[in-house]
């Protein structure tokens, strides 16, 4: 049942009350929305924020619709606290600006940013998914190789083409890739959560000199000293990191502790343990060699950026697909066929049924004959 958030009554959902002029939503959405929220409000003078479907510590997602065309979107939205806060307020429209400019269909897409005034917020519109997180599948609903690899190849693609434009994301994570199911079942996955992009010649640099921006297991080691000057190579190292969790099923560091500064001390420091295949995958030494190269301490010993990762992990791919089509044939059942011994036996069981006929009429008559013979001679 949806109903008007102010005077409680009924309608139908993100349609607009007669009597206060906001917007009917479901009642369970209400009663477990936090203090604060904006459902059933008009944001952007456009947007109507219908569910919470995710909160952050500086911000919200909302799935919201377009009053004008009927659109569920979702909506990111900076709570008001944080609207005065120069850098963040840069950091998010930094955000808008890269995913703008950004035409992928594995990157999540940007209707609008702008600021309302009304709310003391600034939002943005962006492309609503449905399905699971990388983190989800990996947890609980492992796919095959076959599709690990694919969803792998289509990420490093979506990094080539940010990486042509000198955008380096800098906070992959299983959490931040999206699988969505097309309507033709296929699932791809979508990059997000572009909030820690650097925009490489950028004319204001949001990141401070010694402080560290990323998650720690997937941060690379130039990050984790809180270097400013980096390079695509910092999302190469990420993605070296999940093809390692994907394979495996565990990060290469981690801390028995849950402390972050020692999982970012050993990506400084520590070589990574071996990649051990999960027992379901077979696992080429080339996908072996690939992951290795991409975790290397120094950058320039890794792959540059993500259109030569696409490259190898392409190649990768097609000898996967190969291999298995190889080993499909060679085990295709055929048609039982009756062995020649089989027929064999046939035709030596009927010769030998025909030889012991011959044999008994043989005997019959020379017996018949020596009977004759003892006759006549007496």
């Amino acid at each position: 049942m949806a109903i008007c958030p102010l005077c409680r009554a009924q309608g139908e959902e993100g349609k607009q009350c007669s009597a206060d002029r906001r917007y009917f939503v479901d009642e369970r959405e209400l009663a477990r929305a936090p203090e604060g929220h904006l459902l059933g409000e008009l944001v952007g003078g456009q947007y109507v924020p219908l569910s919470l479907i995710g909160e952050g510590g500086m911000g919200r997602i909302y799935k919201a619709r377009a009053k004008y065309t009927g659109k569920d979107i979702a909506l990111k939205i900076l709570k008001s606290e944080y609207v005065e806060d120069e850098t963040l307020r840069e950091r998010f429209f930094r955000e808008a600006e890269v995913v703008s400019s950004l035409e992928h269909p594995n990157i999540v897409k940007l209707y609008g940013c702008a600021p309302d005034e009304n709310h003391n917020t600034i939002y943005m519109a962006m492309e609503l998914l449905s399905g699971r997180t990388l983190f989800e599948a990996l947890r609980r609903d492992l796919p095959d190789l076959a599709t690990m690899l694919r969803w792998f190849v289509s990420m490093s693609s979506a990094l080539g083409e940010a990486h042509k434009k000198g955008i380096f994301h800098r906070d992959l994570k299983p959490e931040n890739i999206f699988i969505i199911r097309d309507d033709d079942g296929i699932e791809h996955p979508k990059v997000l959560d572009f909030g820690f992009a650097r925009l490489q010649g950028a004319a204001k640099k949001l990141t401070m000199v010694g402080v560290a921006f990323g998650t720690p297991h997937y941060m690379s080691p130039e990050q984790a000293m809180g270097m400013t000057e980096i390079t695509a190579a910092v999302d190469v190292y990420a993605m070296g990191v999940m093809l390692y969790q994907a394979v495996s099923g565990q990060v290469p560091f981690d801390s028995k502790t849950n402390s972050p500064m020692e999982v970012m001390y050993a990506q400084v420091n520590d070589a990574p343990p071996p990649c051990v295949p999960r027992p379901e995958y077979k696992v080429s030494k080339r996908l072996i060699r690939c992951i290795e190269k991409c975790m290397k301490k120094e950058p320039g010993e890794r792959y540059p950026d993500g259109t030569v990762l696409y490259a190898e992990l392409s190649e990768i791919e097609k000898e996967a697909v190969s291999l298995s089509s190889e080993h499909e044939r060679a085990t295709v059942i055929m048609e039982p066929v009756a062995p020649p011994v089989a027929k064999a036996k046939v035709k030596s069981d009927g010769l030998s049924k025909i030889s012991i006929s011959s044999l008994i009429f043989l005997g019959i008559f020379v017996i018949l004959v020596l009977v004759i013979l003892v006759i006549f001679l007496k």
